[in-house]
């Protein structure tokens, strides 16, 4: 039996077909995001339907498989998680009906890919920022607030604070370094205080464009800059923070590195800037691993679970 994997997060929809050892087929194909918050429920389905028909006619997929959705924004509203289950049923009866499907959020796909559906804690910082821990029939969420009230930690938090650490160094508060002169550059400004319209006219809010500001950081950061360093110091500390709760909730009696603990998510590719501190500031208790398995083979592992635990 094989596999179509659907990452649905606020950024991208990713939809990648695993074999039956859960291997990844070719290249994984993305479209925009299908979170119902920034597309609707008939954007989901779109975004949904049409990668899925993508998958099924890219000949890999073959006469017997099954899907895993991973959709961000699938969380603990129970009116949005009934519609949103209502608008993935209609979708798998339009477009693939006699396939099995398993639906989870986006977190909890991420925490079965990485850890391989062991017990342990992921941390998810992409658009936005979650985590998730298992402990036996135990579970537990924290962050995922959304950038209204949290996301600290993630890529729109580090985006949002790129663009303050640049007003703060354009207006003297703190030593101009080369965040401000690879902001103007990268932005196309002409003088600094051309942020405030390119903010309006371009970002206009936008989470998803806020988040690709945190790529600034990166360079940033990379060129030496003490306020971008600064930035993912923070951002790994909130991310540890995540953690930290969940390792206190699940793991009371747990003992030195003995809580596998991992991460998933955009952020996360600017390796040891980020990774070093949030492992320097993990507790004690938690032991760092790569992930295992890519997001999109989540949902498709808790379905093949499901389904060898039926037959």
């Amino acid at each position: 039996m094989r596999w179509l994997g659907i990452d649905g997060g606020g950024t991208k929809t990713a939809f990648s077909v695993f074999d039956e050892n859960m291997q990844k087929m070719g290249e994984a194909f993305e479209l925009g995001t299908c979170h119902f918050a920034q597309v609707g429920l008939d954007g989901m389905q779109d975004v949904l339907k049409q990668g899925i028909v993508l998958a099924e006619t890219s000949g890999l997929l073959g006469n017997d498989w099954g899907i895993g959705f991973g959709l961000a924004g699938y969380g603990q509203e129970p009116d949005v998680r009934k519609r949103i289950e209502h608008a993935v049923e209609s979708c798998v009866r339009d477009v693939v009906s006699r396939h099995p499907y398993e639906l989870v959020n986006d977190v909890e796909a991420a925490h079965a890919a990485a850890l391989g559906l062991a017990d342990g804690i992921v941390v998810v910082a992409g658009t936005g920022s979650i985590a998730y821990g298992v402990h036996g029939a135990a579970h537990e969420r924290c962050g995922g607030w959304g950038c209204e009230i949290g996301d600290e930690g993630s890529g729109w938090w580090i985006g949002r604070e790129t663009v303050r650490a640049f007003s703060r160094q354009s207006d003297g508060r703190s030593s101009r370094g080369p965040l401000a002169d690879i902001v103007c550059r990268r932005l196309g400004l002409s003088e600094d205080a051309d942020i405030i319209g390119y903010m309006r006219r371009n970002v206009r809010g936008s989470r998803t464009k806020t988040a690709q500001l945190s790529q600034l950081a990166y360079l940033a950061a990379s060129a030496g800059d003490v306020d971008a360093l600064d930035i993912f110091v923070r951002a790994a500390n909130e991310d540890a923070l995540l953690v930290q709760v969940l390792a206190r909730k699940l793991f009371p009696e747990a003992s030195l590195a003995s809580v596998a603990t991992s991460y998933v998510g955009g952020t996360f590719r600017a390796g040891s800037m980020l990774l070093d501190p949030f492992e320097k500031a993990l507790p004690d208790c938690c032991l760092l691993k790569a992930p295992l398995f890519e997001p999109a083979a989540g949902a498709c592992l808790l379905l093949r679970r499901r389904l060898e635990t039926t037959c």
